[in-house]
């Protein structure tokens, strides 16, 4: 009998995730002897969790809210493109076996998520300035976007529109997080925080409207309530599954180095959905 390697989801919450659905689906459809599972862990009890990649005990982890900043302090060494964007959301261990490697495929979920909708040079609204937020931004700046952050915590999100490289002439605004609902001169607003996990909608109270794109990164099971009012205003809308596939597939070869089988793992997702 093969022994199961474990791959886990480090965060809190994780009770919420898509993720087992969607790998474990991959991992049976290849023959593998993987199996994904929830760990929800205390910040005292991160660095463990990541000591468990580096001892062998576990073959790798996604990382969600509110650790994927957290982790890069606890890991051994990261790629480029997670260097640039400040947070990882994926572990694996390095071809030495040796040490934790850090890696970021929000970024690409984001772009592949976002590919239809027209944000080169576009008026965008981020809300957020965490690990997820990070990586949204280095998209828009690949696209032109003219950006301007909101977050709860207005001190992080200077901190995010000080230290993420930007393209010449495009130094992204700040904006007091009682100020997201005025969003006239937006053409595109991004709910990059955790708000929505628990019926929470960020932009309660503002007027969402037809040629508004509403980006909600929240992937979770039923549409969040921001998704469904913006639906019903006639917006242009991506919810958090797109993304959730994309980076999905992206962490899957990391772990494995092998493709992923991604309409198995899109069946899996809609079968969790429906």
């Amino acid at each position: 009998m093969k022994q199961v390697s474990l791959v886990l989801l480090l965060g809190h919450p994780v009770e919420h995730s898509l993720s087992p659905a969607l790998h474990n689906a991959a991992f049976r459809a290849l023959g593998l002897a993987h199996s994904y599972e929830l760990l929800d862990v205390t910040a005292d009890a991160l660095p463990g969790a990541v000591g468990r990649i580096r001892s062998g005990e576990v073959l790798g982890a996604n990382v969600t809210v509110p650790y994927k900043e957290t982790v890069m302090r606890l890991v051994d060494t990261w790629d480029g493109p997670t260097a640039e964007i400040g947070a990882a959301n994926t572990l694996s261990r390095t071809a030495d076996g040796r040490r934790v490697l850090a890696s970021n495929t929000d970024g690409v979920g984001f772009e592949y998520a976002t590919r239809d909708l027209a944000l080169d040079g576009a008026r965008v609204l981020l809300l957020g300035a965490g690990g997820v937020a990070r990586a949204a931004l280095t998209v828009l700046f690949a696209r032109g976007a003219r950006v301007t952050i909101a977050n709860r915590s207005a001190d992080r999100a200077r901190v995010l529109a000080g230290t993420l490289p930007h393209p010449v002439g495009l130094e992204p605004r700040v904006a007091e997080w009682a100020s997201r609902t005025e969003l006239d001169g937006m053409d595109a607003v991004v709910n990059a925080t955790s708000l929505g996990l628990r019926g929470e909608d960020p932009l309660a109270g503002a007027t969402l409207r037809r040629g508004l794109a509403v980006i909600d990164l929240i992937p979770t099971a039923a549409p969040t309530p921001l998704v469904r009012r913006a639906r019903a205003a006639g917006a242009e809308v991506v919810d958090g599954l797109p993304m959730l596939l994309q980076q999905a597939v992206s962490s899957f070869r990391i772990w494995t180095g092998r493709d992923a089988p991604v309409e198995v793992m899109r069946a899996a997702l809609f079968a969790s959905v429906s």
